[in-house]
């Protein structure tokens, strides 16, 4: 076959072939939470002083689906009788009926259907819903990747995200004791999820 002809074949046959799939940033499947690892730091402004403490010994997992490796389903609960404050007194005000009522509302959750997935140099913005008092609403997590452990043996992978958001504790029906806490709470997230 003439030089140019078999040029115009080769050119042609790439051209009819599918594109090469982009790699996986992380291996695809479902990433348990580490609830020992896990917690979740919630800070509020008051008139004297301040309440902070921390959400502690999650549920939950981030899947990563093999036919959308660029996006990650989470779905990650939080017990309210491990929120821990330090104080005795005022996790029982907090998980009382004039804030949290754990009573009826045992967690707090969050989800996001289309979460980005990020590589180590970048932050990223996820959509999701959070959950809690018995009312859900959007909300907006920023998460930064911290770093990613690769298999050190099959199924191992680890993935350590920290992350921030904002909520207004009105929006949940949680206005109680306004203006003097804040409505707005501050959240810090620190996450770590293994390969299941």
């Amino acid at each position: 076959m003439h030089m140019a002809a078999r040029a115009a074949t080769l050119i042609g046959v790439m051209l009819l072939a599918p594109a090469a799939a982009s790699p996986a940033l992380y291996p695809p499947g479902r990433y348990a939470v580490d609830a020992q690892s896990t917690s979740v730091h919630f800070h509020v402004k008051a008139v004297v002083g301040k309440y902070e403490g921390d959400f502690r010994a999650p549920t939950g997992a981030v899947t990563i689906d093999p036919a959308r490796p660029d996006r990650a389903a989470i779905d990650i609960s939080f017990p309210l009788e491990s929120m821990t404050t330090g104080d005795g007194s005022t996790d029982a005000m907090l998980k009382g009926g004039s804030f949290f009522d754990m009573a009826q509302y045992p967690t707090v959750r969050f989800s996001a259907a289309e979460a980005p997935l990020v590589d180590l140099h970048g932050e990223t913005k996820i959509d999701g819903e959070l959950t809690m008092h018995g009312q859900t609403q959007p909300v907006t997590l920023t998460v930064h990747l911290v770093g990613v452990t690769p298999d050190e043996a099959p199924g191992l992978s680890t993935l350590h995200f920290t992350g921030t958001m904002a909520v207004e504790r009105s929006r949940f029906g949680m206005g109680f004791g306004r203006p003097f806490v804040a409505d707005k709470v501050d959240l810090a997230v620190d996450a770590i999820f293994r390969r299941s």
